[in-house]
């Protein structure tokens, strides 16, 4: 116990005495520029030298121009213009260099006197940290719920920030502002996918960030074939409208096929083109039952379209034309018309060309 206060006594003993008879001033700097600090000494001081102290109280650099514990020594210089002034210079100054600084004269009896403090505050340009999404379901934008944007910045002075938003109908009340916030209403796949946010705190750059935004959607499918007459071609296509897609594949009788077309029309919509090549020898060949499935966290979807007969009528009657002055008739066009899921050009060429034919016998026999 005694030794223990003993000890304490020493240190005391042993510590400077620090003493005030300061004044304080603010200085104000951007980053990477310099900052100085001016310490003009008392006349009862003048002929003492002066050591400048950073945050912390770190000890920066003493009276003999030697940086004290400093990461960086060439930052920090130490000039002495006067026989009464001492100045510090910091340059290219940084974030983590904002605080109090002193200036501190020492005396023969170990006592330290504060001249003068400095308070440096650096200004930054505002910086977008992040743009953050809330929503009902753990950042999942379902469609037709509301949703929240926060855009998330830091600078001094604090930046502002403002939405720059996309073309919106007047009076539009489904998108609102307030703050770092934009609030989505009602949000869905025709809501504008955009959203840029602004950060300005009058120290240049301002600093700007665009967040893109597609809703979730389970797959919904839809399947069209078009039969070529000219290269013998069945082309079917599959357009899947989901949001995000885990799995697509056309099948053929229940086994999946890899010699697929894919084609991604926006965020949201892509097709794809399976090309069927008819084998006149041996055209049954690409009959069955073809299936388009497209499968996300929300659901399976499936469609499908049977290749048989029926969807090769375009070709019998084609060559039916070539070998047979016999026109089709009213019973073989409608079954083209209500088989076929695309129906092409020729098939009104050979209607108009059958009305025709029609006609013209008619006013024939009617003139004999």
């Amino acid at each position: 116990m005694i030794l223990s206060v003993s000890i304490f006594i020493l240190l005391i003993f042993l510590s400077p005495i620090i003493t005030s008879d300061d004044n304080l001033e603010n200085i104000s700097i951007n980053t990477g520029e310099t900052a100085t600090f001016i310490c003009d000494l008392p006349e009862r001081y003048s002929n003492k030298p002066a050591d400048f102290y950073g945050p912390m109280g770190r000890l920066l650099v003493t009276s003999t121009g030697e940086n004290i514990d400093s990461d960086d020594r060439t930052r920090f210089m130490l000039e002495h213009p006067y026989a009464w002034t001492w100045s510090l210079i910091l340059s290219d100054v940084s974030d983590d260099d904002g605080g109090e600084y002193t200036c501190r004269v020492s005396s023969d009896d170990r006592t330290l006197t504060i001249i003068k403090r400095f308070n440096l505050t650096v200004l930054t340009p505002p910086k977008i940290v992040d743009i953050t999404i809330e929503s009902n379901n753990n950042g999942i934008l379902i469609e037709n719920e509301q949703v929240t944007l926060k855009c998330l910045a830091r600078g001094n002075p604090q930046p502002k920030i403002r939405w720059s938003l996309p073309e919106t109908k007047p009076n539009d009340r489904n998108i609102i502002t307030f703050d770092n916030k934009l609030f989505i209403r009602n949000f869905s796949r025709t809501t504008p996918m955009d959203y840029q946010c602004i950060a300005d705190n009058g120290i240049p750059p301002r600093d700007t960030r665009t967040r893109h935004l597609v809703p979730a959607i389970p797959p919904e499918i839809i399947i069209q074939s078009t039969f070529s007459r000219f290269s013998s071609q069945i082309l079917l296509n599959c357009t899947i409208t989901a949001r995000p897609l885990t799995s697509i594949k056309w099948k053929r009788n229940r086994i999946e096929i890899n010699n697929i077309k894919r084609i991604e029309i926006n965020d949201y919509t892509i097709q794809l083109i399976l090309l069927l090549q008819i084998d006149p020898m041996n055209y049954t060949n690409i009959f069955g039952m073809y299936e388009c499935e497209a499968e996300n966290q929300f659901k399976v979807s499936k469609a499908f379209i049977i290749i048989d007969e029926s969807v090769l009528l375009n070709t019998t009657i084609m060559k039916h034309r070539r070998t047979s002055s016999t026109s089709p008739s009213y019973a073989q066009i409608e079954l083209l018309l209500n088989r076929s899921s695309f129906v092409t050009y020729d098939l009104y060429l050979i209607l108009l060309m059958y009305i025709f034919l029609v006609n013209y016998s008619t006013g024939f026999y009617n003139k004999r």
